[in-house]
C-alpha cells in the first residue's frame, strides 16, 4: 500500500508567508513567516522558509508547492530551491505566480474569473483552452483596488486633509494615532523595510470607516470599480461574452468585509447578469495545494515551474509545455536538465 506523500504548501505574499505541511490533505504543521520582499531575490527567501519548516518538522520525500507574489519566468528557478533543500527531505518543487493559486483556491476546475486581493491584487480568467491575467503589476505600476492601493489612497487623503487641500476625513486620525508627528510620517513609512505591508495594513481600517466617512467611502467605491473592471477585462480576454455564464469568485482578506464584497458583487451582477458568482472553493493555501496535481489539460498548467528528482539512470519525458527541471541523481553528482517552452 502506497504511503501518503507529504506536501509542503507555501503562500508567499507581501504581508506574510504562510507555510503548511500536510499529509493526505490533512495539516500536520503550520507556521507564518515575515513578508516576501519582492524587490529581493525570491528563491533564497523561499528556500529559507522550506528549510525552517522541515528542520522543525522533519519529513521525507516532500513535495513543495509554492505560490509567490512577483514570480516571473525569469526569476522562477525551482531547481535551485530543490538543490538547496534536498538534504532536508525535498523531492520535488512546483512554483506558480500567486494569481494561479488564487484562481484554484477560488474556482478549482471551474472556468471563469477569480480575483486574488490582498496586499496586491491580480485577476485571472480561463476559457476552454486559454487564460488571461489582468493587473498584478505591483504597487508602483498597478495592483488597482488592492489593500496597498486602498492604504496608499487613504494616506494621501489624510495628508490632503492635513494640508487643507482635501475634505476632512477620519483617516487622518488613524494616521496620527500611529504617527503623532504627521509631518515626519512619510519618512518613517518610506524608511520601513516592510513599508508595502505597512501601507496595506490601513486598508481594513479604511474599509471599516467607509460606512460613516465620505472620503473612505469614495476610496472603497473606486477600489471595487477597479476590481470589477479587471474581472470584465479578464473574461473578455478569454472569449466570454455578457450573455455567457462564467463562474466568478474572489479570495483575499480585504474582500471578506461586506463593505467591499457587497458593492463588488452588485457591480458584477449588473455587468455580467448571467454569471455564476460563487463562494471560493478554499483559501490561498488550498489553491497552492492543488498545484502538484494540476492536470496537463488545464489552461493554467503551462504556467507552472517544476523541478523533481528521478531514479538514477532514468531520463524523464519533459511536458508538452511549462517549465520543468529534472535533477537526475547518481552516486557522484547531479546533472541538471531544463525544458522551457514558454516565456
Amino acid at each position: 500500500m502506497n504511503q501518503p506523500v507529504p506536501t509542503l504548501v507555501v503562500d508567499a505574499g507581501q504581508s506574510s508567508i504562510r507555510a503548511r505541511l500536510q499529509v493526505d490533505n490533512k495539516p500536520v504543521f503550520e507556521r507564518t513567516f515575515a513578508p516576501l520582499l519582492t524587490h529581493q531575490p525570491l528563491m533564497p527567501q523561499l528556500g529559507k522558509v522550506v528549510r525552517a519548516v522541515l528542520l522543525q518538522q522533519p519529513a521525507t520525500d516532500v513535495r513543495v508547492a509554492a505560490a509567490l507574489s512577483g514570480l516571473t519566468p525569469l526569476n522562477a528557478d525551482p531547481g535551485s530551491v530543490l538543490r538547496s533543500c534536498q538534504d532536508v527531505g525535498v523531492a520535488s518543487v512546483v512554483l506558480a505566480h500567486d494569481s494561479i493559486s488564487g484562481y484554484l483556491g477560488c474556482l478549482g476546475e471551474r472556468r471563469g474569473s477569480a480575483v486574488a486581493a490582498g496586499t496586491g491584487v491580480v485577476t485571472l480568467a480561463t476559457g476552454a483552452t486559454s487564460y488571461s491575467r489582468v493587473d498584478g503589476w505591483g504597487n508602483i505600476m498597478g495592483d488597482a483596488g488592492s489593500g496597498y492601493w486602498i492604504g496608499r489612497a487613504g494616506l494621501e487623503a489624510a495628508v490632503r486633509a492635513y494640508d487643507h487641500r482635501g475634505a476632512e476625513t477620519a483617516i487622518l486620525d488613524l494616521v496620527q494615532h500611529d504617527f503623532p508627528e504627521i509631518e515626519t510620517a512619510y519618512i518613517d513609512i518610506q524608511s520601513n523595510p516592510e513599508r508595502v505591508a505597512l501601507v496595506a495594513s490601513y486598508a481594513h481600517k479604511i474599509i471599516e470607516l467607509s460606512g460613516q466617512d465620505q472620503v473612505a467611502a469614495r476610496i472603497v467605491d473606486q477600489a471595487t470599480d477597479e476590481l470589477s473592471l479587471s474581472v470584465g477585462a479578464s473574461l473578455k480576454g478569454t472569449g466570454w461574452t455578457h450573455g455567457s455564464r462564467p463562474a466568478i469568485s474572489w479570495v483575499g482578506s480585504i474582500l471578506t468585509n461586506p463593505r467591499m464584497a457587497d458593492p463588488l458583487r452588485s457591480k458584477l451582477e449588473r455587468e455580467w447578469p448571467n454569471a455564476d458568482i460563487v463562494a471560493p472553493f478554499g483559501g490561498p493555501l488550498e489553491g497552492v495545494a492543488q498545484l502538484p496535481d494540476l492536470p496537463a489539460s488545464h489552461p493554467l498548467y503551462p504556467l507552472l515551474h517544476v523541478a523533481e528528482t528521478t531514479e538514477a539512470g532514468t531520463t524523464p519525458v519533459p511536458p508538452a509545455s511549462g517549465s520543468r527541471t529534472s535533477l537526475i541523481s547518481n552516486d557522484e553528482n547531479s546533472r541538471l536538465q531544463t525544458n522551457r517552452d514558454i516565456a
